[in-house]
């Protein structure tokens, strides 16, 4: 039997495949380091402190007799002896592994990667008479048009790296007219309060959870 097994920061998290033949359970490890990721996942709550994650994925088969493990380590260069010293299973091989962040978005129904906020908040009724501006909030993205939509990030850095993710792709691609979405940063202090009062109208967002600048 072999397993495909994720691991975070170098503790199982959970089984992803499990085989029979090891041709199969290859191929399928080769399509997960093959994956393309637009906006990986970097930090997650743990006991209420927001932690920085790594990932990786591990190739293990049933351990027979004459089995012995490759030599797998973490980023940092340490052995991950746990899995290597496992009496039931042996490793065959271990790859980089990515996945996507999700936000709370306004309006939405469930959880959106960023692309899909790309694909469905940002790009919507795109035109001249419905240009769309981008501001960072605190901890939230706030996009802008005929209606508003809020994205809620765990905190202030991650907020920016996805407004800099969006604008970047926003650049690069032509078929976007450069004034049909305007970046304008971070909202001053000065003009936060007209900012609240105006989501709090639009969404209904209580005024607590707007003044936050982090969020689980």
């Amino acid at each position: 039997m072999y397993q495909i097994i994720l691991i975070e920061n170098s503790k199982k998290i959970k089984v992803l495949y499990t085989y029979s033949r090891e041709y199969d359970a290859l191929y399928r490890l080769t399509n997960l380091g093959n994956k393309k990721i637009f906006f990986p996942k970097k930090q997650v709550y743990k006991n209420k402190i927001l932690t920085k994650v790594i990932y990786h994925v591990l190739l293990i088969k049933k351990r027979t007799e004459k089995d012995k493990s490759v030599t797998v380590r973490d980023n940092y260069g340490k052995l991950l002896e746990s899995f290597m010293g496992d009496p039931n299973w042996v490793v065959l091989g271990k790859i980089d592994y990515n996945i996507e962040e999700q936000f709370n978005v306004t309006g939405a129904n469930r959880k959106l990667n960023a692309l899909e906020i790309i694909n469905n908040v940002l790009m919507p009724n795109l035109s001249d008479k419905n240009p769309k501006q981008v501001v960072i909030l605190n901890n939230k993205l706030i996009i802008e048009g005929i209606t508003l939509n809020m994205v809620t990030c765990k905190d202030i850095t991650e907020a920016r790296r996805l407004y800099n993710k969006l604008r970047t792709y926003c650049f690069e691609e032509k078929t976007i007219p450069p004034n049909n979405i305007i970046f304008f940063g971070t909202v001053p202090k000065k003009n936060k309060r007209l900012w609240y009062k105006k989501i709090t109208t639009l969404t209904g967002v209580s005024h607590n959870r707007l003044y936050r600048t982090s969020s689980r």
